[in-house]
């Protein structure tokens, strides 16, 4: 195992929904499990070099475990299905330490959890962390219907359900309709937090921005990124890699890890969606095409980091210290 991995077993599989499993995970030697906060996820490796990131679902508090939830994706890259069919009870798999691009903010408002789906994942944990510390908080869960709520018992067993308010079947104009009513009036201080499938978080954005809520207000957690959308023929750019002396042509239909795969050069890559940061890496020389949702803002501009999963390069050349 690479450093920062360890070892689990999978002390109990779970159908929370037709399409959602939970897993619970322990670990194989004496002592608790690596501490978290609120948001973490974990890097999940249920066969040998294929990993996938999933939120962690319980209380921080609770090192006795991981519990994570996983839904069945029937177009994915294969992470969801190789869990639900290859991670049995007994099961021993590897796994990297918590890391957390979504953690909680201390805030003197009220926190507003806004979840589409799977997407309630990280935000169940928040609402664990947020109850022990007896904080002001309210989460909605978004879901087509009664029966894809995933995680039941967790919540109405816990001492905050009477704080959980749930939405079926809601689709534009109605969704923005009960959107607009939970957003309405945004004190100083409140935040929002914010996971579900990039077309739902857009109207929630959207409908937040009316209400007067500031950009800075609304933290997200995306599962994955949009592709950028490529055209053979164009758009060519050399990059070069510094550290080894050598020149690569990436090709209009190609990402820039697929060409370097090609030519032996492996980095080290998680989601490959421009979402984890994992493969982040430092630009010399040329322009980013940012194509990402982990940079922010402030890091583009800047234009010395990038993520060669998904990004690619206004400039001709692009040379990376690598």
């Amino acid at each position: 195992m690479s450093d920062g991995e360890l070892e689990v077993r999978v002390r109990r599989v779970c159908s929370e929904t037709s399409e959602i499993r939970s897993f619970v995970l322990e670990p194989t030697s004496a002592g608790p499990l690596p501490e978290f906060e609120a948001g973490a996820h974990i890097d999940v490796y249920p066969i040998p070099g294929f990993s996938r990131q999933y939120s962690l679902v319980n209380d921080p508090a609770d090192r006795s475990r991981y519990l994570l939830g996983v839904k069945r994706e029937q177009n994915g890259r294969g992470g969801s299905s190789a869990m639900h069919s290859n991670l049995q009870e007994g099961s021993v798999v590897r796994i990297s330490r918590p890391k957390n691009n979504f953690a909680l903010r201390a805030n003197p408002g009220r926190s507003v959890l806004l979840a589409g789906g799977i997407g309630v994942t990280p935000l169940l944990s928040m609402a664990q962390a947020l109850a022990a510390r007896d904080a002001e908080f309210e989460l909605h869960y978004f879901a087509r219907s009664n029966s894809e709520l995933a995680f039941r018992d967790l919540i109405t067993e816990s001492s905050w359900s009477s704080r959980v308010a749930y939405h079926f079947g809601l689709v534009p104009p109605l969704l923005n309709d009960v959107l607009e009513e939970i957003l309405r009036a945004p004190r100083q201080g409140d935040l929002i937090y914010l996971c579900g499938p990039n077309p739902f978080m857009d109207v929630v954005r959207n409908c937040a921005a009316t209400a007067g809520w500031p950009g800075e207000s609304v933290i997200l957690e995306h599962f994955s990124a949009e592709p950028p959308r490529l055209l053979p023929g164009a758009d060519e750019f050399v990059v070069r890699l510094a550290k080894r002396g050598i020149e690569l042509v990436v090709p209009s239909d190609k990402a820039i890890i697929d060409v370097l795969r090609e030519a032996g050069i492996e980095i080290k890559t998680s989601c490959e969606q421009g979402v984890c940061g994992t493969c982040l890496t430092p630009v010399i020389e040329g322009e980013p095409e940012h194509n990402d949702l982990y940079l922010t803002d402030d890091e583009r501009e800047a234009g010395r980091l990038m993520t060669p999963c998904v990004s690619r390069s206004k400039s001709k050349l692009l040379v990376l210290d690598m």
